[in-house]
Order: structure tokens, then C-alpha cells, then sequence
């Protein structure tokens, strides 16, 4: 029964050192304490890992040295942990030993084959050494098993080919989630035929659904670069409703769909915040279709002005004409007009006569030359020859609002 006793209270002081060690590995905040652990537990690999993430973090140079050595001690103490060979490995390298941290990712790889982590380290690694066919073979797995992975991928491959976009294509065979982002990569670096042209590669279910987000980024830049006729094409590929979106044509121009005060894409129309006018989609009274854009004004404030505008992709050099259907009982002495203007620079095109009252449908009607340098303008509802005191008071219909290239 002594033997016994004694054998427990040993078992126990064992168990319980492992555990209040196993327990401080993951709360050490130095390395002292991280050693000091391992003392405790000196065959519990967390133990060895902690102290080992703690060194990395000391800027003395012998606690690198110090911290690999950890890390040999955990790899050891379980050697089936994908997770411990995949540090190692990294730490190898850091260290400078590029054949045993390529040994110890290899032995990772063994363990975890199809962990897009591990994938990408070996590749990394076999990058650095310029082994390039075998690095993309790993990092084109690893972007296929995780997403994630395809951003940093392209700027990998972008730095090691010096921007060559035929040769980093080639590296990494086609894969579509690479191709979208690369093409994200060549927008930002204002290469737009080239983003353009690998954009264009993808299916348009891709377009619509796996890359939507690229899409969307992809617009953003091109409007940046008031690049509006590619623009309003890949916003329309990246829509469910592609028939709205089209260079040379007014976005819901009749107002059968919702106008948007809120979130409204750049190509729809645009609705000024504010209280004045009141604008609302009228279903009772119309010049054709379902609906038209009802304006009801109540103000006597200069600043009380609401305008809605669109922009529109069209044709460098073009001569085309809108036509604007109209209902009035306003009582003004302001004047209402729609202006359009260059969407690169704000200049002003052409204005159309003031609206003026008109119990019946009638129309404004306006002709306009697009400059050479643009294929973007702006339709909008302007108010000018107010004073201080600016009073509208009235009711003022839109429909049917066209364009046609002359």
C-alpha cells in the first residue's frame, strides 16, 4: 500500500506539472516564462511550441537559434503534427537552412496532402530556390483549395515574371480564380486592355456569381479612369438584369422599376437627397408603360432643390439627341431645365429649354455633340435664375426619357 501511495503521489505531481504546464504554454507572454514551462513539461510539444513563438518574438539574434531549436523539440515530441513540420519548416528557412525547411514541409505535405496552407509554404519555398515549375505546381493547388490564397499568388508570381501577364498565366495554368485575381491586380495597375481581355475569358456564370466581387472592383476602376463604355459592359455582365445596362441608351428611362434614393449604381438614376421636391413614381398618370417620375414642389428656399441625374456611356465624337416627355403646373419664376454634361469633367454640353406649363404630354428635345476626348456624359435636372428667395410650388411629371445616336 506505501509502494502504491508513493507511485500515485508521483503519477500525480507528473500529471499535475503537465497540465499547469500544458495549461501556462498558451498564456506565456515572454520567453522566460516559455522556457520555463518547458522545464516543467519538457515532453509536451505545446509547451515547446509556445516557447518558441515567444523567442521568435525577441529581437536578441540567439533566441532565433533558440526558437528553431524549440521547435525541433515539439516536432519531436509529435511527429505526426502536420501543423508542427509546417513551423518548422518556415523556421528552417528563415534560419537559412533552405534543404531542411524544404525537408520539413515536404514531411508536412506528407502528413496533410491536401491543406492548401502547407501547399503554399512548400511552393513558397520552392520559389525562393528558383525551382519555378515545381513552386507553381504547389501554389496553383494551393489557390484551388482555398481562395484566399489567389491574391497573394498573383503578386507573387507578378514580382518573380516582372509584370510579364503572359508568363505569369502560363505559370498558373488558367485557373480561373487566379485569372480573376489577376485581372483585379492589372486593373489597379491600369492595365485595363489586359484585365479586360482575362475578364473576358470567364464564363458569364462565373462573372455573375464566383467573381462578382472582381466585377464589382473591376467597374470601380474603370470609372476612376472615366472609362464608361467598358464600364457600363462589365457592370451589365455582372448583373441579372444585363438588358438595363447599355452604352447609348437612358437606364429605366420610362421609370417602369423603383428609382433609388439610397445605393443607387452609377449608371441609374440618382436622386439628391433632401425634402423638395417630394419625388415619388406616379402609377395613375403616364405617357406610356406603367409608371412616370412625379416632382411635387412646396418651397419657398433656394437651397430646397432636389435633382436627379444619370450617367450615360456614349460614343466619343457622336452627335446624338435626347427627348424628355414632361407634364407642368408649376407656378415659378425660377427655370427647370435638364443639362447634359461631360462625365470626365463636369462641362456643360447643351441645355434644354425651361420646362413651362403643359396640361398634355409634350417634350424637350436637345441635340448634342459627345467630345472626342469622352465616352461619358451626364443628364440632370437643373434649376437656374433663382434670387434670394426662391419659391416652386407645383406638380412636374418625367416619362419616357430616350437618347438616339443621329
Amino acid at each position: 500500500m506505501a509502494v502504491c501511495g508513493v507511485a500515485c503521489a508521483l503519477a500525480a505531481w507528473q500529471f499535475s506539472k503537465w497540465g499547469l504546464a500544458n495549461s501556462a504554454a498558451t498564456r506565456a507572454d515572454t520567453a522566460e516564462v516559455a522556457e520555463f514551462i518547458t522545464n516543467l513539461a519538457p515532453s509536451d510539444p505545446q509547451a515547446h511550441f509556445a516557447a518558441a513563438v515567444s523567442l521568435e518574438k525577441s529581437f536578441d539574434p540567439n533566441d532565433i537559434q533558440k526558437a528553431l531549436h524549440e521547435l525541433e523539440m515539439a516536432t519531436g515530441s509529435s511527429p505526426q503534427n502536420y501543423l508542427l513540420w509546417l513551423e518548422l519548416g518556415r523556421a528552417r528557412e528563415r534560419s537559412g537552412d533552405a534543404e531542411g525547411g524544404e525537408r520539413a514541409l515536404r514531411r508536412a505535405l506528407e502528413l496533410a496532402p491536401n491543406y492548401s496552407r502547407v501547399q503554399w509554404a512548400l511552393g513558397n519555398a520552392l520559389l525562393r530556390q528558383g525551382r519555378t515549375d515545381e513552386a507553381f505546381a504547389e501554389i496553383r493547388k494551393a489557390v484551388v483549395g482555398d481562395p484566399t490564397f489567389a491574391e497573394p499568388a498573383v503578386t507573387a508570381a507578378w514580382q518573380f515574371f516582372d509584370a510579364d501577364v503572359a508568363a505569369i498565366r502560363r505559370a498558373m495554368d488558367g485557373s480561373p480564380r487566379f485569372d480573376s485575381a489577376l485581372a483585379a491586380l492589372l486593373a489597379r495597375e491600369r492595365r485595363f486592355g489586359e484585365a479586360l481581355d482575362i475578364w473576358d475569358r470567364m464564363t458569364p456564370d462565373a462573372k455573375r456569381t464566383s467573381y462578382k466581387d472582381t466585377g464589382t472592383m473591376l467597374v470601380g476602376k474603370l470609372l476612376e479612369a472615366k472609362r464608361f463604355r467598358d464600364a457600363i459592359r462589365v457592370s451589365a455582365e455582372i448583373e441579372s438584369r444585363p438588358e438595363d445596362l447599355k452604352a447609348g441608351r437612358v437606364n429605366n428611362g420610362g421609370f417602369e422599376s423603383a428609382v433609388k434614393v439610397d445605393g443607387a449604381g452609377t449608371f441609374e438614376w440618382q436622386i439628391a437627397g433632401g425634402s423638395q421636391p417630394q419625388i415619388v413614381l406616379n402609377g395613375k398618370v403616364q405617357h406610356s408603360g406603367a409608371n412616370s417620375l412625379d416632382l411635387i414642389f412646396n418651397s419657398k428656399d433656394t437651397k430646397d432643390f432636389r435633382s436627379v441625374a444619370q450617367t450615360l456611356a456614349v460614343e466619343p465624337g457622336a452627335v446624338y439627341e435626347i427627348e424628355i416627355f414632361y407634364l407642368s403646373d408649376l407656378k415659378t419664376s425660377a427655370q427647370i431645365k435638364w443639362e447634359i454634361a461631360d462625365a470626365a469633367d463636369g462641362k456643360r454640353l447643351a441645355v434644354t429649354d425651361p420646362v413651362s406649363p403643359h396640361a398634355e404630354w409634350t417634350s424637350l428635345r436637345v441635340l448634342f455633340t459627345v467630345p472626342a476626348s469622352t465616352d461619358g456624359i451626364v443628364i440632370r435636372l437643373i434649376r437656374e435664375g433663382c434670387g434670394q428667395v426662391c419659391a416652386v410650388t407645383g406638380n412636374l411629371r418625367f416619362d419616357d426619357i430616350s437618347i438616339r445616336r443621329l
